[in-house]
């Protein structure tokens, strides 16, 4: 055993080995929720809609930008203003999945987002609850009586093909 020289106590070893198993299953789990759909990875715009969006009139606030890297999520309204940023957790599977949202810097500072998410070729639908929500969104529309909102985003490009 490579821990053989070091003298170790079986119980030692084991308390070890179930150390490093644990840290190991941590970091494979974090890195899994961020490379777990990089679909989601890149620059995004769109609104936040009424219902479930699928009327050109259930438009209410534009975001400008909203930028997903592995490690965090970063957000401009319509005016190019910082809507703030914050760290996420994502879940599930299937075409609708979990995002958990933590907020880090502006508004969103220090409040937790429950929410589900779907991707469809270059469109990201994301609703979320707010900070007063009691439950995670069951379905992707817009509903305020239990303080949930629907996103409708396109993926930006940047013309090259």
């Amino acid at each position: 055993m490579p821990w053989a020289s070091l003298n170790l106590q079986p119980a030692t070893t084991m308390s070890l080995a179930k150390s490093l198993l644990t840290a190991a299953t941590v970091t494979l789990l974090a890195l899994s929720a961020a490379a777990q759909d990089k679909t989601l990875i890149g620059t995004w715009e769109g609104w936040l809609v009424d219902g479930d969006g699928s009327q050109q009139s259930q438009r209410r606030q534009r975001i400008s930008e909203l930028v997903i890297t592995a490690a965090q999520i970063t957000c401009k309204d319509g005016g190019n203003r910082s809507m703030g940023a914050g760290t996420y957790r994502l879940g599930g599977t299937g075409a609708v999945r979990t995002i958990d949202a933590n907020g880090t810097a502006g508004q969103p500072a220090g409040k937790a987002f429950q929410g589900i998410y779907q991707v469809s070729g270059n469109t990201l639908k994301w609703c979320s609850g707010n900070d007063k929500a009691r439950t995670r969104p069951t379905e992707l529309k817009t509903n305020v009586g239990n303080g949930h909102f629907l996103m409708i985003l396109t993926r930006k490009t940047d013309g090259k093909k």
